[in-house]
Order: C-alpha cells, then sequence, then structure tokens
C-alpha cells in the first residue's frame, strides 16, 4: 500500500469514544508491517556481511539464539500481524507496545534484531507480552500458540527468555507510547497519522487507569 493511500485511508476512519477504530484491520498494522520489512531486509545485509563465527556468548546471547528457528513465515508480515487482530482480539496500541518492546531488545546487551529466521518467534511474544501489559483480559497462552503457529509449551518458553531479555521491564509511560507513535506516523505521508495516535493513545491511558484502579482496590481489600 502506498503511503498516500494510507494516510488517505487513516484520515477518512472515525475513532470511536473507547479508543478503538471502526476499521476491521487497524492501519497500524499496515505501518508496522511495512517498518518491520524495512528492518529485516536491512538486518539480513547486514548479517550477510558480517558473515561471523557463531559463538558462545553469555547468557543473553543464549537466549536470543532461542528465537532462531531457521524456517520463515509462509505468509506476508502484515498477514501474519492481521491474525493477531482477527482471532486475539489484538487492540492497536499492543502493536505499537510490542513494537517499543522489539526496539528496547535492540538497544539491549544481546542486540536482539528482527530477521527472517526469528520473525514468527519474536513477534509472537513480543504481542503476546504487550498484550498482557495493555489489556485487562486476554486469550491463554495457548491460544496465542495456536494463532503464531506455535506450541503452548514453545511460546511459555519463549516468552520467558523474552522477559529475561527485556530485564522484566515492560513499562511503557504514556509519554514513551506517544514517542512510538510519531514514529509510526512518519511512516506516513502527512498529517493523517494522528488519527492512529488519537486512538492508540486513548487506549492506552484508559487501560492505565483501569490497572491502577485494580491495584487500588486489591491492595484496600488486603487492609
Amino acid at each position: 500500500m502506498a503511503s498516500t493511500e494510507l494516510a488517505l485511508d487513516i484520515y477518512a476512519v472515525p475513532c470511536g469514544d473507547d479508543g478503538t477504530s471502526a476499521m476491521s484491520t487497524p492501519v497500524v498494522i499496515s505501518v508496522l508491517a511495512s517498518l518491520l520489512e524495512r528492518h529485516i531486509a536491512r538486518n539480513e545485509r547486514d548479517l550477510a556481511r558480517r558473515r561471523e563465527a557463531p559463538t558462545d556468548g553469555g547468557e543473553a546471547t543464549r537466549r536470543a539464539r532461542a528465537f532462531d528457528s531457521g524456517t520463515v513465515l509462509d505468509m506476508s508480515l502484515r498477514g501474519f500481524l492481521e491474525r493477531f487482530s482477527r482471532y486475539a482480539n489484538v487492540s492497536p496500541q499492543v502493536y505499537v507496545v510490542a513494537y517499543s518492546y522489539l526496539d528496547r531488545l535492540r538497544r539491549g546487551d544481546a542486540s536482539v534484531r528482527v530477521v527472517a529466521a526469528n520473525a514468527q518467534r519474536l513477534l509472537t511474544v513480543a504481542i503476546l507480552v504487550a498484550s498482557k501489559f495493555v489489556e485487562d483480559r486476554n486469550y491463554k497462552n495457548s491460544y496465542f500458540a495456536a494463532v503464531g503457529g506455535l506450541s503452548a509449551a514453545e511460546l511459555s518458553s519463549l516468552e520467558l527468555n523474552f522477559l529475561f531479555l527485556m530485564q522484566f521491564r515492560l513499562n511503557v509511560s504514556v509519554s514513551v507510547f506517544q514517542t512510538y507513535c510519531r514514529h509510526l506516523e512518519r511512516e506516513v505521508s502527512y498529517g493523517g497519522g494522528y488519527q492512529v495516535e488519537r486512538c492508540l493513545k486513548k487506549a492506552l491511558v484508559n487501560s492505565g487507569k483501569a490497572q491502577a484502579q485494580q491495584r487500588h482496590a486489591a491492595a484496600a481489600a488486603a487492609q
């Protein structure tokens, strides 16, 4: 999809009072898929240039290698991301939070980068963990595994590796969320991207308020 078409599409879609888009497939999926495809192509070129012999590395490196499956997706990246929206009701803001996690991994000790061999596992786990952070209710790991084409045991093991690689730092503040929204909006040619940010930001704020209310209620009940 061309950037002009995408921007027009975003601009035309209304945003509901609950912060969700009226589209059956969130536009953020198209934007994120396009961005990740370029990341993967660049990372693959870097790997081909380096041609480094594998080393044992530390614990972080070993955990990162758990995501290398040696196989590639048998569908487009956009189609794969759409599966989580269609079958697991993953909301648009989850994709933004998942992307922020991938960026943190890239900057971490293991320098985990999305490539063809780890895209399926890495994206499935990133979306799963982001969904648990953002959403009040989630499907079980076994269901997420089926949507992502993995076994339940495999996904649970990868989730643990992911959490250690993230050092269990999963919080995404509203300001950080806005930064990643703006980064994704730059994929759009002009100001229609504002509609995406407003929808996603409002939903995340509402989710944060709900989580805070739950924590306060639990604390009050414990007294």
